[in-house]
């Protein structure tokens, strides 16, 4: 797009012109891109970037600085960031995070020891499993980052256009400094906070949404800086110095200036009008230009973003508190083992002749020998392969959910993304979740339903109003006057913008966009009788049509709205029928168009010919019986179908024609007075023409049917036309013809208003202009200030004919626009009519606009407040409209006091409101109007279920409070019978301690009762400034928290409020913008939704989904299942090595405590990587204690889980009790067979030691992998698959390796075929293992059987909280 120097008086702004004018194309495609600026204009370059900081303001050079751009080099000072590692700091970084778990920081220390020391066993034990661990954690999470950094590549390597030495560069954005002219083309989005310099808008102005920043997807308006010299662009970098603030965290404040160069020497303010912030997108204008002020992480956006933290589960809190009980049973078990020994040694061994003498010192060497060697013997206690099973489990948890089908949506084609599978459990833990609520909650679309003016309450009714307690319809032709001014003003009062074109040329569109569906062509709507119906009983009010002046009567039926004849007849054929029968003098027909109303007079030809209607008077004399047939030529005939219009009897007879003296004579002609009376007509063609049964009037006598070649259409006269006459069953065609053009009208109005597509700094606003389209009053755009509404009644007035090619349109300039700004809550225009009158129109809130109002008014005020009550508790969004007329000299003072508020760098807010209310008041009210903002699907019902399932619900939304709470109540986040409690323009610690004490009372003293709290942006800066831990304290008791009009930062600074909680609640946080990232990755688990606000929230998330309402499943599905698998894994883990060490640990008493392994180095190294590590995995994947449709049909169960119930240490003692209890069996039942009679095997020889310990080991596996299908409720072929796949892995290797003659550990030579041959180890093995399994089994079984309720040990905790939060009231 281009930019043309040529000075535009409005604002500033440069116009866009055509090649005739200045030479140059006015478009450009992507392969002139690059040049395009340098060949349309002659552009000069100041070269680099020069910032400088002074007294904390910046210092930018427009075009930049060469000296200091070569100094700084090809730095990357627009790139962002958001990995955690780098090439050169993974590997050490990651080390650092890995070992301080306390498993993989003790199994280090174990590795070092045991090469150090002469170990009992092979240091590959400790080594090879501790490498395993390690590179499989670093792999994982180095692919993470590396996704990450993908991420960020697509942003930082995206090319952007900018102006260097004088030539448009393509540069990645990374690259951009600060100084530089970043050319911004339409829907692009801003790499970098940019001062708006130049755009392509006639009035300077540049359109732009903030999804990515405030979540709001409705249009803003930026502008060029007032008064900006007018430079040629190839001058721009001679334009001066800005200078800014340094860079902040506020999105909506922007303080700066531009000092021009020259002998001007002049001050321009800057203010947030006049900034484009990174992560907006240009909408609606072509091209603009900006010198970019922050770069890269400065950008406003980045600082309302907080660098991504590691997030860890809390389960892994109580597996490092599991592990550090097991850590100091360790110390402990060694400390007794060396004392054991030692004690061995001063007074047992001695004793024994045969050891040998005894030693004859004792060293510190000797010591660290034997005590560390008990540490390396037992170091097995601690489950180091918990970690990568976990790990694991995590991943593959991970893709099962990506794999769920119901959280795919199939509108989008989006399925659920895990970018963090460190946190699947957490899912299952959440007690608060954060929520935004534009396009999280809500689908941010408006529909109009309701309106009150003029103190009486409609409907809208898409092309109409019902008013309460009527069933009558009134459409656009009946409005009163107080209706005509109320949608006016709404048609006026706005910031729209028209998107499409507005042009004449769209009509075109239009009429063609029905026929191309889909890349096909396709049947054109069509509008015939048949297809009339009826919207109410007094939808065809009966005035009477006009007929004394037939000619000026549209008649807008046509059978096919394309303008094509029916087959088989010719424009010319269908003309000679028209003159013929009006030469006759008792048939009159009118030829018309069908001719988009919205079309301008210059516009209006003939597009689409409709088939004629004929018609006639209802008082024709018949003349004679028939009309004869038109004779034509036969070249005619060929081409063409001859018609005609023939008179037949309705008797028994049809075909027979009336003779002269059979006629009847002509009757009245009536009209029906129901809707009822419009049957659709459906009209069957027979051989020999066309028939009717019907009499002359009734439903169908006008309709004609397409014949064939020689046929004719035949019109009779009932010999019982007096029965019919009788009865109102029938229709006057005109009445049909007009409802059929309203038909058509209506599609047309909609087809236009799609393809003007509005964009509004409101969805409110976009709402109430569609609704005046839909009405009749179409917004068509808007030139030179000049608003053009077009009226185009969708439905026809009957009482009054009308004609073609006449346009109904009205002008409005406007000559100020009053922004809305938070503080004011409205936003006024002031426009002058076609008659020279002024008027101020405003619309807002009905609390700011109500006081407004004139004093004459409070009949209206309060009968309006009375409508406005309904609408909001049904969740309406509302606001009231006013007007006044204003005086020539009243706006010439208003406008002098405007220009002096803008030219003052001081309080420059602060005068234009004060000059503002001067304007707007003494207002007239007109009404009011009620906006539904469509909630997401099933929202209601997923907000109920999660607060069901004990989850606490907080909203924080930068929207204004009337509206979040309007949605918060329709959504079901707030209880409708709840106290709502407000703290709104809280200015002083005093008056929040107010607030917050006389909420804790309400709280305190309304027991049982649910209370709401409502606070805004303001209030909850000073809370948390001042009194943080009082207002979480408090508001956490409340049932459910709004919190509105925050900035991104302080979203995230809620959750970290909350996150430092001595109860240590678990959040999540959910949103769909990138005005909630910083929410998302403060929580514990950050949800993300693929949403129309941008995808940096689902990149930034740890979960990523496309629909509000999967959260339900996510959370109390999958959420339930990886909380109760992990706790699963986590206590067997610990069970299991108990088990395995259990028996080390017995054996040593009888081994005088020789540090000697009861196990060979091969079942210590494989014992948890193969023996026991595939059925927990496979269990730990699919275990279900519920069912999927359980677990959504009773939320309730979800509270089984929080706060990690199943890790607590009531059922971490259980298992280890049970695990005690099998080491105990199994040891002493193999001892005492071995020692009682050693000869188990069958070649009758006492068994070796080998044989002792590989029996032991085989009945370890055996027990635990049995144990573990005792305890698990959902059981399948696969998993027990696995279980004894595990015992035939541990039989296998077994065998494998003790047939290799090895002298390493043991000799195990041969020593388990020996145990496989004997039937007795065989029936001995299957006792022990009963023996161990049956209490298990037992005490499984009795509490089902006999229904005992479950006990627990310990106290509720729920009740000792309850009871704390009680005691902790402030009263």
């Amino acid at each position: 797009m281009n930019f043309v120097g040529r000075h535009d008086h409005l604002a500033g702004g440069y116009r866009r012109v055509n090649t005739a004018t200045y030479g140059f194309p006015l478009f450009h495609n992507s392969d002139e891109s690059k040049n395009f600026v340098k060949d349309s204009l002659s552009w000069k370059w100041h070269k680099g970037s020069r910032v400088s900081t002074i007294n904390d303001w910046l210092q930018i050079k427009i075009g930049g600085d060469e000296e200091v751009k070569k100094k700084k080099g090809n730095q990357q000072l627009n790139r962002i960031k958001s990995t955690k590692y780098t090439i050169i700091t993974f590997l050490p970084q990651n080390m650092l995070e890995q070992f301080r778990r306390i498993a993989n920081f003790y199994f280090l220390v174990m590795t070092i020891i045991s090469l150090v020391i002469d170990s009992p066993v092979s240091p590959l034990t400790s080594l090879l499993p501790l490498v395993f661990v390690i590179a499989v954690t670093a792999a994982k999470q180095g692919y993470e980052d590396f996704l990450r950094y993908r991420t960020d590549n697509v942003v930082n390597r995206s090319p952007v256009t900018v102006i260097r030495n004088g030539v448009e560069t393509n540069i990645q954005s990374q690259y951009i400094c600060p100084g530089d002219l970043v050319v911004i083309e339409r829907d692009c989005d801003v790499p970098c906070d940019l001062v708006l310099l130049r755009s392509t808008d006639p009035h300077g102005k540049c359109f732009i949404t903030t999804a990515n920043l405030d979540g709001e997807s409705n249009l803003k308006t930026l502008t060029v800086p007032r008064d900006l010299p007018m430079l040629d662009i190839n001058e721009l970098h001679k334009l001066g110095v800005i200078e800014c603030e340094s860079p902040k965290t506020d999105l909506y404040s922007f303080n700066g200036k531009i000092e021009l160069a020259g002998g001007e020497g002049r001050i321009l303010p800057l203010s947030s009008d006049n900034v484009l912030l990174r992560g907006s997108r240009v909408k609606n204008t072509e091209c603009v230009i900006g010198c970019a002020v922050y770069t890269g992480m400065t950008t406003k956006l980045q600082l309302n973003s907080r660098l991504t933290r590691n997030k860890t589960a809390s389960s892994e809190t109580y597996v490092n508190r599991f592990l550090v009980v097991i850590l100091l049973m360790l110390i402990v078990i060694v400390t007794m083992m060396y004392l054991f020994k030692r004690y061995e040694e001063i007074y047992v061994i001695p004793k024994l002749a045969y050891l040998g003498p005894a030693a004859d010192g004792y060293s510190v060497r000797q010591f660290l020998q034997d005590y560390l060697s008990f540490l390396i013997l037992f170091n097995y206690l601690i489950p180091i392969s918990l970690y990568v099973t976990i790990e694991l489990q995590r991943g593959i948890g991970g893709f099962f959910m990506e794999w769920d089908l119901q959280l795919y949506d199939e509108a989008t084609d989006e399925q659920f993304i895990v970018n963090t599978s460190n946190l699947n459990e957490e899912l299952g833990q959440i007690n608060i979740l954060f929520s935004d609520k534009t396009g999280t909650l809500t689908k941010n679309e408006m529909i109009f339903q309701q309106c009150s003016i003029n103190g009486r309450k409609y409907t809208y009714k898409k092309t109409r109003l019902q008013e309460d307690g009527s069933s009558a319809l009134i459409d656009i032709n009946h409005f009163s006057k107080d209706q005509k001014n109320f949608f006016q003003a709404l048609a006026i009062c706005h910031t729209v913008q028209v998107a499409g074109d507005s042009n004449e040329n769209t009509t075109e569109e239009v009429e063609t966009a029905n026929k191309a569906v889909n890349g096909r062509n396709v049947a054109p709507k069509v509008y015939s009788i048949s297809n009339i119906t009826e919207e109410s009983n007094n939808s065809s009010r009966q005035s009477g049509v006009n007929l004394e002046n037939t000619n000026s009567l549209e008649t807008s039926l046509c059978n096919n709205p394309n303008g094509t004849t029916p087959d088989g007849i010719s424009s010319n054929d269908i003309t000679n029928i028209s003159n013929n029968v009006t030469s006759n003098g008792s048939v009159a027909t009118h030829m018309t168009s069908d001719i988009n109303p919205l079309l301008d007079e210059v516009n209006k030809i003939e597009k689409r010919k409709r088939p004629v209607i004929v018609k006639r008077s209802p008082n024709f004399t018949r003349a004679s019986s028939r009309i004869h047939p038109i004779s034509t030529g036969s070249t005619q005939y060929e081409n063409s179908m001859e018609c005609s219009i023939e008179m037949v009897s309705r008797s028994t007879e049809p075909n027979m024609l009336l003779s002269p003296e059979s006629r009847p004579s002509s009757l009245p002609f009536t009209r029906s007075t129901s809707a009822i009376d419009l049957p659709d007509v459906a009209v069957v063609p027979s051989p020999t023409g066309h028939k009717r049964s019907q009499s002359y009037g009734a439903p169908g006598a006008y309709l004609s049917q397409t014949l064939q070649r020689g046929g004719v259409v035949l019109r009779t006269a009932s010999n019982t036309s007096r029965e019919s006459y009788a009865a109102p069953n029938f229709q006057r065609q005109p009445t049909l013809l007009i409802r059929a053009e309203s038909q058509r009208r209506k599609h047309e109005i909609e087809q236009v208003v799609h393809t003007l597509d509005y964009q509004a700094s409101s969805p409110d606003e976009k709402a109430l202009v569609e609704a005046c389209a839909n009405l009749g009053l179409v917004y068509m755009g808007d030139d030179d200030e000049v608003l053009r509404i077009r009226i185009v009644p969708p439905h026809m007035d009957y009482s009054r004919p009308f004609s073609v090619g006449k346009v109904n349109e009205m002008h409005f300039s406007r000559l100020h626009v009053l922004e809305f700004t938070s503080d004011r809550k409205r936003m006024s225009v002031i426009v002058k009519d076609e008659n020279g009158t002024k008027w101020i129109y405003t619309k807002g809130a009905e609390s700011y606009v109500f006081p407004l109002c004139a004093n004459n008014q409070s009949n209206i005020i309060t009968r309006t407040d009375a409508h406005i009550s309904d609408f909001a508790r049904q969740g309406l969004r509302t606001l009231a409209v006013a007007r006044r007329r204003v005086g020539d000299e009243e706006y010439r003072s208003f406008m002098d006091e405007v220009n002096d508020a803008n030219s003052s760098l001081e309080n420059r807010k602060e005068l234009l409101e004060r000059t503002y209310a001067k304007m707007e008041c003494n207002l007239e009210l007109l009404g009011s109007t009620a906006v539904e903002d469509a909630l997401q699907d099933d929202v209601a019902d997923t907000l109920i279920s999660l607060q069901k399932a004990g989850i606490k619900i907080w909203v924080l939304t930068g929207d204004k409070i009337e509206t979040a709470l309007n949605i918060a109540l329709s959504c079901g986040h707030i209880p409708p019978d709840a106290i709502k409690y407000f703290i709104i323009d809280c200015r002083s610690k005093e008056d929040m301690l107010v607030h917050l004490n006389a909420l804790d009372r309400e709280i305190v003293f309304g027991i049982g009762a649910q209370c709401a709290l409502l606070i805004d942006g303001k209030s909850l800066t000073i809370a948390l400034n001042e009194t943080p831990e009082m207002f979480r304290d408090i508001a956490i008791k409340c049932t459910a928290v709004l919190c509105c009009r925050l900035s991104p930062l302080q979203k995230s600074e809620v959750v970290s409020l909350i996150r430092t909680s001595k109860e240590n609640y678990t959040t999540a946080a959910v949103g769909d913008g990138a005005n909630d990232v910083s929410m998302i990755q403060e929580a514990h688990v950050g949800l993300g939704i693929m949403g129309k606000e941008g995808r940096q929230a689902a990149r930034c998330a740890d979960f990523s989904f496309a629909k509000f309402s999967m959260l339900k499943r996510l959370i109390l599905v999958h959420g339930h299942y990886h909380t109760t698998r992990l706790s699963f894994l986590v206590l067997y883990f610990f069970y299991k090595n108990i088990v395995f060490m259990g028996i080390m640990f017995l054996f040593q008493f009888y081994t005088l405590f020789s540090s000697q392994s009861v196990y060979d180095s091969l079942f210590l190294t494989l014992y948890n990587v193969i023996y026991t590590s595939l059925p927990i995995l496979f269990i730990s994947l699919t275990e279900k204690k519920f069912s999927e449709e359980t677990l959504l049909k009773q939320p309730e169960l979800y509270k089984k889980n929080i706060g990690n119930k199943d890790l607590h240490w009531e059922y971490f003692i259980g298992w280890i009790l049970f695990a005690v209890y099998h080491t105990l069996i199994t040891y002493f039942f193999t001892y005492y067979i071995f020692t009682t009679n050693p000869v188990l095997l069958n070649i009758g020889q006492p068994a070796e030691f080998s044989c002792f310990g590989a029996l032991l080991i085989e009945i370890v596996v055996v027990v635990v992998n049995l144990k573990l299908l005792l305890e698990s409720k959902y059981l399948s072929f696969w998993y027990i698959a696995t279980i004894l796949g595990s015992i035939a892995a541990f039989i296998v290797t077994t065998i494998v390796y003790n047939v290799i003659d090895l002298d390493f550990d043991t000799d195990i030579y041969w020593a388990y075929n020996k145990l496989l041959s004997s039937l007795p180890v065989w029936l001995f093995t299957i006792i022990t293992v009963i023996s161990c399994l049956l209490p298990d089994y037992v005490i499984k079984v009795i509490p089902k059987v006999l229904n005992l309720p479950k006990r627990s040990f310990y106290p509720n905790t729920g009740r000792l909280m309850m009871r704390r939060n009680v005691q902790s009231t402030h009263l």
